[in-house]
């Protein structure tokens, strides 16, 4: 431990002792000079005691500040507990005495003997003359232990109007959010860069120098960020979590951050580490064996799920089915008990109810029959006394590991199941003939769902994308999203992960993100989507870092820093899903995107959806293109009715060809690094329908639109989607493109939308 933390440690074992679990102000100040920050020359005067004018002069101001100091008063400035006087003795005394009083009397009438007793005395600060250039003058920092992700920072514009600010700034603009644990050097100063003060103070402003360099904003930030992750519930040095800590407002001076007020509340609340054996995730996706009980002669869940193992190809002499009074079922042989298992299974499913299932999970462990289990009962945490039972396999797991007997690790409660592709199993109890199952991944991707009904829902939705693993977690019991995020990480048979959230367990928001950082860094992709975002925590703090930083904002500011994206609504997330999974491996050179639509409302809409954040710029198409384009729509005469610029309209007289041509010239012109093909295909001119009565089209016909897609979007390594506006009546036509593996939208904005993420999260 260093020597400035354990000065901290010091400070934080006094007001322990004091029978606090909060600093006073002049203690906050100890923290931050501990931890390198600057903080205002200050000194403590004792109730009833005065200051020294040698003392007042050392403060160098010719006005200081007065505070109260006292356990009880936290919100000082609303009982008259702040005060500006001249810096002389007499003055310093007699706003001292005074404010005592003010201070007792505004307390409530209940409290007033309290209060009296419990004032320390009063700080008294130089009165620091800063840099005042109205909105954006004031900056907070703060962190807070987040129950999921730990300590978490959290910058923006300060003062007593944070809150209010927060909520009305563009979103992204007021506040920025960070892990303590994730955030390198170098992602400081971008992180603060979009901020609304950032422009204020450390830019140029109308004419005006930068009154303090991004340089000793970031610093500032790093530093917090050391002093969070120092004193955070996963350090093993010191014996205490800084709960919550902020200075609200910083203010500039001389080209320095000087702290005016700041508050901290800490505990001893220390996190257990986890002890989950996270290989035996490998027994459990791509087993050897397989066990299990629950299997009715009749069509039971049970029977289901091994009729879904065996159908996904895992071999019926490889399965053992716990079932007193048969010899064998569906080709599997049959043993009375757990305990006359032959040998010890990869994976053993346990589908009985949940009252039995405690039971048969302290068989397996006590007679080492199994190194994973997918525990599918519900019940077991949702109704009145199904916790217990929870808490009990918790137990049971927990002391089998710390014995070193063979535990397994388990999926589950409450789940639906897994369908594993390299294991040759489905566990899933839902019937092929509600939800046929594809023999082989269509994807290079897995899908990890806390919800059953949820992934079933989009593998039902989305049968072209079949996942190489579809893993429902269920209530987390033992192994969490994270475990299989961090196993998966390095398989290579998996480029891209789309997760759905509800919660996590305490911690695990951490090594969820820890492991997205790890699976971007190599090159490949996550999506999330968080259901059950919950409201902003307002209450039980004394300050606004908690207030400006909900739990959902926490989540998906933490999962975008690691590399993730964060999908907004339930569309996109399925939008991003099928674009993800077909683009994927398509290298991205650049932000330059060609856009083509036979509709000019397409071309305008696609134009105004280019930037949000991150955008896409509009590529500048070489001569030669211009020259392709023009003699594609040339035998129609189009090419005397338009000039040729991005987007490009080739208007509803195009047919396939001269639509198509046009956007395989741009598509492979060198300046364009990626493309959206918008289609409006009521046209005439198009083949864009299924053969049907009362015309001639057919939408599968060599050299219509579909197929000349389809040349283009093989013949290509440039991420290429499409878009069809229309209605049902052309559901087909996307279906028939689908198939081909293109990504395909049913609106521009959403195409565009997909795309700028695409390209951006390449990129970075």
């Amino acid at each position: 431990m260093s020597a400035s933390w354990a000065r901290t440690v010091r400070v934080l074992e006094r007001a322990e002792k004091d029978g606090r679990n909060f600093l006073l102000e002049p203690e906050v100040y100890e923290v931050l000079k501990n931890a390198g920050i600057a903080t205002p020359r200050h000194i403590f005067v004792p109730a009833g005691k005065a200051p020294v004018r040698a003392e007042l002069r050392a403060l160098g101001t010719p006005e200081v500040v007065i505070k109260v100091v006292s356990p009880l008063v936290i919100h000082k400035s609303d009982v008259g507990g702040v005060a500006v006087v001249r810096a002389e003795p007499d003055a310093v005394r007699k706003a001292c005495a005074a404010m005592f009083r003010t201070v007792v009397a505004r307390s409530r009438a209940s409290e007033r003997k309290a209060v009296r007793g419990s004032i320390r005395g009063f700080l008294v600060v130089e009165k620091v003359a800063f840099d005042d250039v109205g909105f954006g003058s004031e900056i907070l920092f703060g962190l807070r232990r987040s129950q999921d992700f730990e300590s978490v920072l959290t910058v923006g514009s300060g003062g007593l109007d944070v809150e209010y600010m927060s909520a009305r700034l563009k979103e992204g603009r007021a506040v920025a959010i960070a892990s303590a644990h994730l955030l390198d050097d170098a992602e400081a100063e971008a992180l603060l860069e979009p901020l609304a003060f950032f422009g204020k103070l450390a830019a140029e402003f109308r004419g005006r120098k930068a009154l303090v360099a991004p340089k000793v904003l970031a610093d500032t930030l790093l530093r917090f960020r050391d002093l969070a992750a120092a004193f955070s519930a996963v350090s093993v040095e010191t014996p205490f979590v800084l709960e919550e800590a902020e200075v609200n407002p910083f203010v500039v001076r001389r080209g320095r951050l000087v702290p005016l007020d700041g508050v901290c509340r800490f505990s001893r609340n220390k996190a257990e580490p986890s002890a989950r054996p996270v290989e035996a995730v490998g027994r459990l996706l791509k087993p050897g064996t397989i066990g299990i009980v629950g299997v009715s002669e009749k069509m039971n869940i049970g029977h289901v799920i091994l009729n879904n193992i065996l159908k996904g190809g895992f071999p019926a002499e490889k399965v053992t089915v716990v079932k007193p009074g048969l010899e064998a079922i569906e080709g599997c042989r049959c043993v009375p008990s757990i305990e006359a298992m032959p040998e010890t299974v990869d994976m053993f499913v346990l589908t009985l109810g949940a009252d039995q299932c405690f039971d048969a999970m302290k068989d397996l462990v006590d007679h080492g029959k199994a190194r994973s289990v997918i525990l599918i009962a519900g019940g077991m945490g949702e109704k009145a006394g199904g916790a217990s039972i929870e808490d009990r396999i918790r137990g049971l797991l927990a002391e089998g590991r710390a014995g070193g007997r063979v535990t397994p690790v388990v999926n589950g409660g409450n789940c639906l199941g897994i369908v594993s592709k390299p294991g040759r199993y489905d566990t899933l109890f839902i019937p092929d003939y509600k939800l046929p199952r594809p023999t082989r991944a269509g994807s290079a991707s897995a899908m990890i769902s806390q919800s059953g009904a949820f992934m079933i829902c989009r593998m039902s939705k989305m049968p072209s994308i079949e996942s190489v693993y579809s893993v429902s977690l269920g209530n987390q019991i033992d192994l969490t999203a994270s475990d299989y995020l961090a196993y998966l990480k390095d398989d290579p048979a998996v480029r891209t992960f789309s997760v759905y959230m509800e919660g996590f367990k305490p911690g695990d928001g951490l090594a969820f993100a820890r492991a997205i950082r790890e699976i971007t860094a190599s090159g490949r992709t996550v999506l999330v989507y968080k259901a059950g975002r919950s409201p902003e925590g307002r209450s039980a703090t004394s300050s606004h870092t908690a207030s400006v930083a909900g739990d959902y904002g926490v989540f998906r500011a933490l999962c975008e820093q690691a590399g993730a994206i964060v999908a907004e609504s339930l569309f996109e997330f399925e939008s991003f899903m099928k674009g993800l999974a077909w683009l994927e491996g398509r290298p991205v050179r650049g932000r330059r995107v060609g856009l083509v639509s036979n509709a000019g409302f397409e071309c305008v809409m696609m134009a105004d959806n280019l930037k949000d954040g991150a955008g896409l710029d509009l590529a500048a198409f070489a001569p030669g293109t211009l020259a392709r384009i023009l003699e594609s729509l040339r035998p129609l005469g189009i090419d005397k009715l338009l000039d040729i610029h991005n987007p490009l309209d080739v208007t509803p007289v195009a047919d396939d060809a001269a639509f198509m041509e046009s956007a395989r010239a741009f598509v492979e012109d060198p300046g364009v690094d990626c493309a959206v093909i918008s289609n409006v295909p009521l046209t005439k001119a198009l083949q864009t329908l299924s053969p049907g009565p009362g015309h001639a089209e057919d939408l599968a016909r060599p050299g219509g639109f579909a197929a000349r897609t389809i040349e283009i979007f093989r013949a290509t390594d440039k991420p290429v989607v499409v878009n069809i506006d229309s209605g049902p009546l052309y559901d087909p036509l996307a279906a028939f493109l689908e198939k081909a593996g293109i990504p395909v939208f049913r609106r521009a904005d959403e195409a565009l939308r997909f795309l700028r993420a695409y390209v951006d999260r390449k990129l970075r």
